[in-house]
């Protein structure tokens, strides 16, 4: 009885120290089939900045019963950028040094990869490192992902060292998404110190590694904390070439940010 008891002690004290690990986690399963409004997105990220769903997000049930209630995004025929295709939301995260995030996406049947487009990632500067906004100064950077040709895999990466205007990408080794298959990505960045090439990108792909990347200048000094977590999903890239030829639609679900490794 006694070694039962500190099982029971011990085994609470752990749950409480994982559960605290925890910034964010969402599932979505708390809402109910149909559009997926600003009301249900604020609940759901309470320290929301700004959303932009264009009526183009709801609540849909997975029709194979993997994961439940889930975040569906479409993407219009002949859409470039997030004010035709997508959803973009911005959400505000404690500054930190080392983060974690994971999620899971489906690229449904028939989705169209085109030229590329743009997925979900950690951000500094609250998203403001994309589009072409180089952070010269080594004051901010961005790592979302993208899926590019044929559904290759890439950090689409905006940092201080970065060659060229537009982001750098990282590839994914090996990774090619295929519509119908439910992807489980795992993002680890831990800000390089004092302006030296030490900054790490990782990313794992159903719980394997993938991007390992430890030479890294994300940012100068002590700028460009972890600060945002950038919901940003369209085609694109720029002119008509990236744009899907029918309509598109991917599923979200299951987002978690936290201080501890995710397997």
């Amino acid at each position: 009885m006694k070694n039962k008891i500190i099982y029971i002690i011990i085994f609470g004290i752990l749950s409480v120290a994982k559960a605290e690990t925890n910034i964010l986690n969402v599932t979505f399963n708390s809402n109910k089939p149909g559009a997926y409004t600003k009301e249900m997105l604020k609940k759901d990220f309470p320290t929301l900045k700004w959303q932009s769903l264009f009526d183009r997000a709801t609540i849909v049930k997975d029709i194979e019963k993997e994961r439940g209630n889930v975040l569906k995004v479409e993407y219009p025929r002949s859409s470039v950028g997030p004010k035709e295709g997508g959803i973009q939301f911005l959400v505000s995260l404690p500054k930190s040094e080392d983060l974690w995030l994971s999620y899971y996406v489906k690229f449904e049947k028939g989705f169209d990869f085109r030229m590329g487009g743009k997925l979900p990632g950690l951000t500094s500067g609250e998203g403001k490192y994309t589009g072409g906004n180089r952070p010269k100064h080594g004051e901010g950077w961005s790592a979302r992902y993208m899926w590019r040709k044929g559904g290759e895999g890439v950090i689409y990466l905006y940092y201080v060292d970065m060659p060229g205007k537009w982001g750098e990408n990282l590839k994914l080794r090996g990774v090619n998404f295929e519509p119908g298959k439910w992807y489980k990505l795992v993002q680890h960045v831990k800000l390089n110190t004092d302006s030296k090439a030490n900054g790490v990108v990782e990313v794992w792909v159903n719980g394997i590694k993938k991007l390992s990347r430890d030479d890294l200048r994300l940012r100068l000094k002590d700028k460009g904390l972890i600060d945002s977590f950038y919901f940003s999903t369209f085609h694109g890239g720029q002119g008509k070439e990236w744009a899907p030829y029918v309509k598109s639609t991917a599923l979200y679900d299951d987002i978690v940010i936290c201080t501890t490794p995710i397997k």
